[in-house]
């Protein structure tokens, strides 16, 4: 019994599947591809059905203008960071709580984890600042002249870039806020309403409040760090003050880095509400235009009903 004839499609596969970021010039290499393994009129049809359109040996070729830019992506990338930056925060929230509960047991590996954990959250809001820059680039026109429709994506880009920033400066003020509240728990500190309100994400600090937050924050991280110094200048403290010191430093710097990436920020949010002042200007002018009109209407309509009586 003969074996049965194979005949191999993988290279014309491959073919198909790289199309997709080809010009059309290679668009037209792949129809050579295609005349070359075969697209024969004697083909089975189960075969032709299971290859791309090769039933009438034509391609379905995607056009990289209707595919979406490349800060799609990275906007996607920001987005499932947040995501998966929330769920970290709160579960640093249950390892503090539980950690500055009165105990007298080794908590240095539950200390290695908060650490570890705060570490993790600090470095994503970093990545996060890093892709919202590249945003911009990657809507930036290398066309001259620039098209229309080039002009209208680079004023798309630059919108999600200052909303996604906005985003990454709230979540990462509500963090930093749970930092200098948990630094202030494990100095014995009082602790002002206001960043309860803030930590617990009840309130959120906008405009002139949220940048003297962020130096309210600053100065608390810098009087943390000028204070260790001074200890350890003075004398060597023992196991307990010393590791207590240490993680005091460490949410010190903590604050310090989010505060000066929410200052960083500040400049596409503020861009940002200025803009959506003037959107919102704009509307309150069409509310006028359009009562105006509404007026002349009624006007117009009883100057018609009042000719028809006549």
């Amino acid at each position: 019994m003969a074996e049965p004839v194979i005949r191999s499609r993988t290279n014309l596969f491959f073919s198909y599947r790289d199309s997709v970021a080809r010009s059309s010039r290679s668009r037209r290499r792949i129809q050579e591809l295609d005349e070359h393994y075969g697209a024969r009129e004697d083909m089975a049809d189960d075969e032709r059905e299971g290859l791309i359109g090769l039933g009438d040996r034509r391609h379905v070729a995607l056009d990289m203008e209707t595919l979406p830019p490349k800060w799609v992506d990275v906007s996607d990338q920001v987005e499932d960071t947040l995501r998966d930056t929330a769920k970290k925060i709160t579960e640093l929230d249950k390892l503090q709580a539980k950690h500055v509960l009165p105990g007298f047991v080794d908590r240095s590996a539950e200390e290695r984890e908060i650490e570890a954990l705060s570490t993790d959250i600090t470095r994503d809001f970093r990545r996060c600042h890093s892709l919202i820059q590249r945003i911009s680039q990657a809507g930036a026109s290398h066309t001259f002249p620039p098209t229309a429709a080039r002009q209208q994506e680079q004023r798309m880009a630059v919108n999600v870039q200052r909303g996604l920033a906005a985003k990454v400066q709230d979540l990462s003020a509500t963090f930093r806020k749970k930092q200098r509240v948990y630094m202030q728990k494990l100095q014995g500190h009082a602790i002002k309403n206001q960043d309860l309100l803030v930590a617990s994400g009840a309130i959120s600090l906008k405009g002139a409040e949220s940048m003297t937050a962020v130096e309210d924050d600053l100065q608390a991280s810098r009087s943390q760090l000028s204070g260790e110094s001074q200890v350890q200048a003075i004398a060597a403290p023992d196991l307990d003050i010393a590791q207590r010191d240490r993680e005091l430093t460490e949410l010190a710097k903590s604050i310090g880095a989010l505060a000066e990436l929410f200052k960083d920020l500040s400049t596409l949010v503020i861009d940002q509400g200025t803009i959506l002042d003037s959107v919102e200007y704009n509307i309150e002018q069409t509310a006028t235009h359009v009562e105006e009109a509404v007026k002349e209407l009624k006007v117009a309509t009883q100057c018609v009903l009042d000719i028809f009586k006549e």
